[in-house]
């Protein structure tokens, strides 16, 4: 048994029969080994054993695990620093995409007067943003709101600018929203969770699948781009206004636990990718039974979900960018292997 195997796999199929792509498919699967290696262990230690297991959110993993077992006695709430950890392992993650993967995704160099700024001084990112992201202070970009951020696009100051506006160019479809549920909502997702073994693998909300992430989050601010169905832009825009939160301690991260019953809990986190579930249950002597988690690649990279539904207009000769771009704007918290395949190599 090793980490990789509890992170899971991600493969990614394109097919296409040389004049249009003819199906995309993603599946993410991961093996419930956290119930097994858990199994029969008190829910505070299951919890504690757990977190050290993730390289990715592993500050998420561990609260949505601790909150979850403590649900099981009563009320659990997230502590404030525990909160501003949370943010700070986001703005990290999101700070890497920006700075590292969006520029290659867009044909570009990594921007290397940025990535210095922000390795000399971490604690100095808003600055960093001004000067090499924004080109201007963080309060007053989000002080210019949708309109104002699309005239920044246009007017093309920065590089980042520049990519946005390019962006704006390109539609595709996509997925219903999920953003952080009610208590309600939550034990409903819970409750699929635990009794529904395929639930994990293959998510919906409301009868479909979702997408869930800075995109679900920041939606009322974009809901114009997607609406037009320019989601490339609209992730984006999403991610870049929230890492100019998170670095001004706006982002307003949550977390959440309820019980189900005596013996289940489940608790939601926000990450960098989106929602994070965990959903315990134990058994009459108050031991793990099981333990089930549901990371955001599984919303997002759904069979029918909103990586498939990005690549709906794309022409075979752009299928493999196109694969590895919409990809990189999902974020996927694991490796993934793309195929390309031409159907017409099976006629």
């Amino acid at each position: 048994m090793t980490l990789e195997h509890l992170a899971g796999r991600l493969t990614l199929t394109l097919t296409h029969d040389g004049a249009a792509v003819t199906h995309c498919h993603s599946e993410f699967s991961r093996p419930p080994l956290a119930a097994r290696l858990l199994a029969g262990a008190a829910p505070a230690d299951a919890a504690a054993r757990l977190a050290p297991l993730f390289a990715v959110c592993r500050r998420a993993h561990a609260l949505a695990a601790d909150l979850a077992a403590q649900a099981l006695h009563g009320p659990a709430a997230p502590r404030p620093e525990a909160l501003a950890e949370l943010e700070a392992e986001a703005r990290q993650d999101i700070l890497r995409r920006v700075a590292l993967d969006w520029p290659l995704a867009c044909g570009d160099s990594p921007d290397a007067d940025f990535v210095a700024a922000v390795r000399a001084q971490p604690a100095a990112l808003g600055q960093a943003l001004q000067d090499y992201v924004l080109g201007e202070p963080c309060a007053d970009w989000l002080a210019r709101g949708y309109h104002g951020w699309l005239a920044w696009a246009r007017q093309r100051h920065t590089q980042y600018a520049w990519r946005l506006a390019d962006l704006m160019a390109e539609s595709c479809g996509g997925m219903p929203l999920l953003s952080f549920p009610s208590e309600g909502e939550l034990a409903a997702l819970g409750r699929e969770l635990l009794d529904d073994d395929q639930f994990a693998q293959t998510p919906s909300w409301v009868g479909s699948p979702a997408e869930t992430g800075p995109l679900a989050r920041q939606a009322n601010w974009v809901a114009s781009l997607f609406a037009a169905e320019y989601w490339p832009a609209a992730r984006m825009l999403a991610r870049l206004i929230e890492l100019v939160r998170l670095s001004q301690g706006s982002a307003g991260y949550q977390a959440r636990a309820v019980a189900l019953d005596p013996q289940r809990a489940v608790a939601a986190v926000d990450t960098a990718r989106g929602l994070l579930l965990h959903a315990v249950a134990v058994d009459a002597h108050g031991q793990v039974a099981d333990w089930r988690i549901l990371p955001p690649t599984a919303w997002n990279f759904h069979p029918e979900g909103a990586w498939a539904a990005a690549l709906d207009r794309v022409l075979p000769e752009q299928a493999e960018a196109a694969a590895r771009r919409a990809a990189l704007w999902l974020d996927p918290c694991v490796e993934y292997q793309l195929m390309i395949r031409d159907s017409r190599q099976y006629a």
